[in-house]
């Protein structure tokens, strides 16, 4: 069984003045990428900074909103934690269509946000 979480962070479909929201319209997603089990602890650390927001969810899935300037610097080259090859148990019989199956990023997107955009990071707990 692999523990530990698969991360995407997205752009909001508006303009991405306010904090994201559980509701929030999602817009183009920057990156996708699996962690180990403390692949959240970062994010937990910003929250700690008053940097980004928890809007809980239970990892079911978790979520959390910070601005552009805190995000996009540390998943531009290697997203923090991000596993070189995802793995999934023999017994999982339904992987999404979509599912990359490994880190991915969309540079262009992510070189058009504002500094001050709020974007929705998107937590899957895997365990």
């Amino acid at each position: 069984m692999p523990l530990g979480w698969h991360i995407s962070v997205y752009r909001q479909a508006n303009d991405g003045t306010l904090p994201a929201s559980f509701k929030s319209v999602l817009g183009a997603r920057l990156a996708v990428w699996q962690t180990g089990l403390f692949g959240l602890e970062w994010l937990r650390e910003l929250v700690k900074q008053q940097k980004a927001i928890d809007l809980d969810g239970g990892g079911y899935p978790s979520g959390f909103t910070a601005q552009a300037v805190h995000i996009i610097p540390r998943i531009r080259e290697d997203p923090p934690e991000a596993k070189t090859f995802w793995s999934f148990d023999e017994g999982d019989q339904i992987l999404p269509e979509l599912w990359p199956g490994k880190t991915t990023k969309d540079l262009e997107a992510m070189n058009s946000c504002r500094d001050d955009e709020w974007l929705f990071i998107q937590a899957w707990d895997e365990s």
